[in-house]
């Protein structure tokens, strides 16, 4: 098949806009991964393992809770990152099916899912 999906995937993927695309996702993506995990487990490993954060930050609330709370606004702020940074990545991919010279879009096949 001249026309098969791997074919324009294999297309899409030797243009250099689809190398640029998987660069950029990758600056952003491994360190927004190492940061989130890492929180987490920073926090888990202090409170867990060590005495640190035993005691109380404000009031009744420990150190372990202000921390744990704060990992909800780190994770906002890498969503929010990653959705402004995806809409970039869209155009690369656009410019990378553009390169290849395939269909943006799959054909359903006869006798296919309609």
């Amino acid at each position: 098949m001249p026309d098969s999906a791997e074919t324009r995937a294999v297309a899409v993927a030797a243009t250099p806009a689809f190398g640029e695309l998987v660069r950029a996702r990758n600056r952003f993506t491994i360190p927004a991964t190492v940061a989130g995990f890492g929180a987490y487990l920073f926090v888990i490993v202090l409170s867990g393992f060590t005495d640190l954060l035993a005691g109380k930050a404000a009031g009744v609330l420990s150190w372990t809770f202000l921390l744990t709370a704060l990992i909800f606004p780190l994770v906002w702020l890498l969503c929010g990152l990653y959705t402004r940074r995806a809409a970039r990545w869209d155009a690369l991919a656009a410019q990378a099916v553009a390169e290849a010279g395939v269909p943006a879009v799959a054909s359903i096949p006869e006798g296919g899912a309609r």
